[in-house]
């Protein structure tokens, strides 16, 4: 390999490590300009950057936003691990048996096209106003999405590799961790993914609907005290904190389940 060549492989490695900020910041700065333009149209109905900035640092500082959000992650804790066990195991057995399949599918289809409130309003004018019913509405509401990418991972499995498995008569053990879990863990962390991101978005319109408490309840609370700029500095931290969370659980999962691939 010539001198040229190294240095053109250098130069072509550091434009696409560059390149994956690039677009982000291009993308950020256009943000910004769209919010300021939008600002410049309401005549100071939607507020500015710099005070929705103020809003966020006094809501940083403030211990109330703290207790909220602790609140809300109870509730998304418990409606994140119980939709995806349900989801999961309900996918896993519709991709296993016809018959369930059959008689669930049906009922999955008809739950993914039920909007988000309506599951809120039925379970309290049918349970009633206790925070069990709406974690129970909550949890319901995203079952069906871990459910389709759960029975869609088992279905998409090589069976093939499980002929082999008998024929070369893998232990029990050795055939569920190295050829079906290697092949169903990408889909289940996709559909652990999935439980969480919908969890954390429909919880905040739980607490908003439901609870007198959580970070949903605290942007409700700014909206209906026409404060625009709290409501905004609170849903960027929330926002802020989930993806933190996320990147930092799934993505550590991701890197020792899938590490094989690599």
């Amino acid at each position: 390999m010539t001198t040229t060549t190294v240095r053109r492989s250098e130069a072509a490695f550091r434009w696409r490590t560059g390149s994956r900020w690039f677009p982000a910041l291009v993308a950020t700065l256009i943000g910004v300009l769209g919010w300021q333009i939008i600002v410049w149209l309401s005549d100071g109905w939607v507020p500015g950057l710099p005070e929705i900035l103020v809003s966020v640092a006094e809501n940083l500082v403030d211990p109330e936003t703290y207790t909220g959000a602790l609140i809300t992650f109870r509730r998304l804790g418990i409606a994140f691990v119980a939709s995806t066990v349900v989801g999961i195991a309900l996918g896993v057995l519709m991709a296993l048996f016809p018959v369930f399949d059959a008689f669930w599918r049906p009922l999955v289809v008809v739950a993914l096209a039920i909007p988000d409130p309506v599951y809120f309003i039925v379970l309290i004018l049918i349970l009633g106003t206790r925070e069990s019913v709406s974690q129970l509405a909550l949890t319901l509401a995203v079952i069906p999405f871990v459910v389709m990418i759960a029975l869609g991972t088992v279905s998409a499995r090589d069976t093939g590799l499980d002929e082999m498995s008998r024929v070369y008569r893998l232990p029990r053990r050795t055939y569920l961790k190295e050829v079906l879990g290697r092949q169903l863990a990408p889909g289940f962390i996709a559909a652990g993914r999935t439980a969480f991101a919908f969890s954390w978005k429909i919880v905040v319109l739980m607490e908003a609907i439901t609870q007198p408490d959580g970070i949903g309840f605290q942007i409700y609370n700014a909206f209906r005290l026409l404060r625009p700029y709290e409501m905004i500095a609170l849903s960027l931290i929330f926002i802020l904190l989930m993806q933190v969370v996320e990147r930092v659980v799934f993505g550590t999962a991701e890197r020792r389940l899938l590490a094989w691939q690599r």
